[in-house]
């Protein structure tokens, strides 16, 4: 998780490095990357989530001490269940944000002028 972060840190301020020369569309090995690094947020939470909770195991696993042992007396049943609902809502805001937004953009429909790009040079959008 760590290693993934510090390569999206390094591909992403090399990226917007060659976006202020006016270069980053030309790059086209740099546009590969960032379209082949598009799953691997997904990767480095999932790796991140897994070494947290399977790290623990062992300890229960190797009888040093018991799974029932492992529970917190401090976490009560009815903490776990509010956490666990205010993860759902606020995933849940947020895919409808998500779903709201991609929706006015669908609603805009394409540009007049399908065949003509922008170009950013030096923070500065022009029309073509």
């Amino acid at each position: 998780m760590v290693g993934l972060g510090t390569l999206f840190i390094l591909v992403m301020a090399l990226s917007a490095l060659q976006l202020w020369r006016g270069r980053l569309f030309e790059t086209r090995s740099l546009l590969w990357a960032l379209i082949l690094l598009i799953p691997l947020p997904f990767v480095a939470n999932t790796a991140g989530w897994m070494t947290a909770e399977l790290g623990r195991q062992p300890w229960l696993i190797y009888g040093l001490m018991r799974t029932a042992d492992g529970v917190s007396p401090h976490v009560s049943a009815g903490s776990a269940m509010f956490t666990l609902l205010g993860f759902m809502g606020l995933y849940t805001l947020l895919f409808l944000l998500g779903m709201f937004l991609v929706w006015r953009i669908f609603e805009q429909g394409p540009s007049v002028n399908p065949t003509a790009t922008i170009e950013i040079v030096a923070g500065e959008e022009r029309s073509l």
